[in-house]
């Protein structure tokens, strides 16, 4: 029995097939499948790459998978879902499809492939997403970076290239960001940094920025340390909607910590951790222990079997 799992963010899409026993036995990973933001066309070309990829990778074929699970950035809506489910319908005839957001992939990749608690997400963008016991669900942030991805990467790294520019036109304090980050993209000069930032398209060069406040911060920048301070709080406000729309302020139930900036970055997820401790006393806070593809595939294989029951 073949399970397939997808990851599908915003900058890039991972497919992992895995047996039984839950061992990987296939990975590729492709562009971004957002679909609000990528071509729906293109979108289904990647899926498709991947499927074959891991396939091909595995020695095995369509038929021999029971289940896939897809967890994708975009996917919001009913009428996303049936839409990828249709495609995945077209490569895997035989094969159960469970199609959602990239964000319960991440909490299934904190949870063994189960659907209960809570998942904060810090990568290129950031998203709070829950599930009571009932079922019900309730999300905070995933807005984008306009509308609002407060602790975000993108979030943080603009903080880091305002507060540079502030100092520079002597209207903020200084800060060591500003030589971090000039050595980093291996500039020489502040002004520089407007064709840098304003020459390429999306998100995520200044996303990459991000663990730079960590490096500073940790060198006693205070600069630094108030931008990680200031997305710490806004993970946790959001975090804080969600657990309470839920009712789950007093519960046991497990909170997960994902993407790279609070899976690498310290002194954020400590940060963020003292205000969830304030908030949720009885969560079991954990960090990802699976890739975020494989507890997509575990998901779907558990869906598959409940569905049969």
């Amino acid at each position: 029995m073949i399970t397939l799992g997808i990851d599908g963010g915003g900058t890039k899409t991972r497919c992992v097939a895995v047996n039984e026993e839950g061992e990987i036995l296939a990975t590729t990973t492709v562009g971004s499948t957002n679909i609000n933001a990528i071509a729906h066309g293109t979108v289904r070309e990647r899926l498709a790459e991947a499927v074959v990829t891991v396939l091909s990778q595995a020695s095995a074929e369509p038929e021999e998978v029971v289940a896939i699970g897809v967890g994708m950035s975009g996917v919001g809506r009913p009428t996303d879902v049936q839409l990828v489910r249709g495609w995945m319908a077209e490569m895997l005839p035989r094969a159960y499809a469970y199609v959602d957001n990239d964000a319960v992939a991440a909490l299934a990749s904190g949870t063994g492939g189960d659907l209960y608690g809570v998942v904060i997400i810090s990568g290129t963008g950031m998203i709070v997403f829950g599930v009571d016991a009932q079922g019900r669900r309730r999300r905070a942030g995933g807005w984008g970076a306009i509308l609002g991805d407060p602790g975000g990467g993108f979030s943080i790294g603009a903080a880091i290239l305002q507060s540079i520019t502030a100092a520079t036109d002597g209207c903020g304090p200084p800060t060591a960001l500003r030589d971090r980050v000039l050595a980093h993209l291996g500039l020489h000069e502040v002004q520089e940094l407007i064709a840098w930032t304003y020459g390429q398209s999306g998100w995520a060069h200044v996303a990459g920025l991000a663990h730079l406040a960590e490096a500073c911060a940790a060198e006693s920048d205070e600069v630094a340390f108030r931008i990680l301070a200031w997305a710490a709080d806004n993970l946790a406000q959001r975090a804080e909607a969600v657990i309470r729309g839920l009712g789950l302020e007093q519960a046991a139930f497990p909170l997960v910590l994902a993407g790279g900036n609070l899976t690498r970055g310290e002194l954020l997820r400590r940060l963020l951790t003292m205000r969830l401790e304030e908030v949720a006393p009885h969560a079991e806070i954990v960090t990802p222990y699976l890739d975020a593809a494989v507890g997509a595939a575990l998901l779907a294989l558990k869906m598959a079997w409940k569905e049969r029951e």
